[in-house]
């Protein structure tokens, strides 16, 4: 009862005199001014508790400030306890657009307006699309300019530049190119590479769709089974690659794009995937990809009559996704 006297006197003492009030300090510095015994997390400056004794609202004299934390001092500047509970709720906040808003890939934050909106680039990632058949040298009148899948000595290099295929870039990617290059010992020319400048866990995502014609529209192919490739991850010192990850495909012969027997004309179509969680411990580590002809049935693609093709109904030929773990 006296206690509640002794506030409820200081309080209306505050009210009506406008004077500054202080607790524990004989010059208070504002309205308010409480200053407390200690300099310690261990010390406490505010405790509020319920009618069960336990902590609501805790700050010690460190400066820390806890919430729902029961009998545990704070550990940080704000420790929150929402086990059981709900850690933060906002209500009737504005709805935003950009710029405020920057799509895709955002994180909370506050705008020099003071709304709080979501922050591009504070989820780290790297997206490329290749819009256009791969290579574009490829003529398709008459099957010709792309590669041939004959031999596992032959790699085409799969093409990640700085152009206006790329989407986003929050990871700080560089891109560069290798006129000469050996990948697993074999020469290959202009490598287009992305260098990771800061060591990591990464995901590396790839999606393509290759696909072989009959060259020059007169090869005359007699294909019943199926021919292995491979998509190539690999890692460069240099100009030199070497394979990290292979993830391998079928292609299944005598088919068109959906799948079905074709047996005047035809082509050999189907999609290509890679996922690889890569872990770099140095600075500016090279990557590059890499389509290899693996094994299968006598394979009969020795000309350019291969491509990375834009199915029906798809926007892009090829991407690839990088996200920092």
């Amino acid at each position: 009862m006296r206690n509640t006297f002794v506030l409820c006197f200081l309080v209306s003492f505050f009210l009506i005199n406008g004077q500054n009030i202080g607790v524990n300090t004989a010059t208070p510095s504002a309205m308010l001014d409480i200053v407390s015994k200690g300099n310690t997390n261990t010390t406490g400056a505010l405790n509020i508790k319920n009618s069960s004794s336990s902590a609501l609202l805790r700050a010690t004299d460190q400066g820390y400030v806890g919430i729902n934390l029961g009998a545990t001092l704070p550990a940080a500047v704000l420790h929150v306890n929402s086990a059981g509970t709900t850690n933060i709720r906002h209500q009737n906040l504005p709805v935003l657009t950009s710029p405020d808003f920057t799509p895709p890939f955002n994180s909370l934050g506050i705008s020099t307006a003071g709304n709080g909106v979501g922050i591009a680039g504070l989820v780290k990632y790297m997206y490329y699309q290749n819009a256009a058949i791969y290579p574009t040298t490829y003529n398709l009148t008459t099957n010709t300019g792309g590669f041939s899948l004959s031999s596992i000595n032959q790699y085409t290099n799969l093409a990640i530049k700085n152009d206006s295929g790329l989407k986003g870039n929050t990871l700080g990617f560089t891109f560069g190119t290798d006129v000469s290059a050996t990948i697993n010992g074999q020469s290959v020319s202009d490598v287009n590479y992305v260098i990771v400048p800061e060591p990591g866990v990464y995901l590396f995502e790839f999606y393509g769709t290759s696909r072989c014609n009959r060259y020059n529209n007169t090869q005359n192919y007699t294909f019943t089974g199926q021919m292995q490739v491979n998509t190539i991850f690999a890692t460069g010192s240099g100009s030199a690659y070497t394979t990290n990850t292979i993830f391998r495909g079928m292609m299944e012969g005598m088919r068109n794009d959906n799948g079905s027997t074709h047996n005047t004309t035809y082509s050999v179509a189907n999609p290509q995937t890679l996922t690889v969680a890569l872990q770099t411990t140095q600075v500016n580590q090279k990557i590059a990809l890499f389509f290899q002809y693996a094994s299968g049935e006598p394979n009969q693609f020795t000309h350019d009559e291969c491509y990375f093709n834009i199915p029906a109904g798809s926007n892009f030929s090829y991407y690839f996704i990088v996200t920092k773990m």
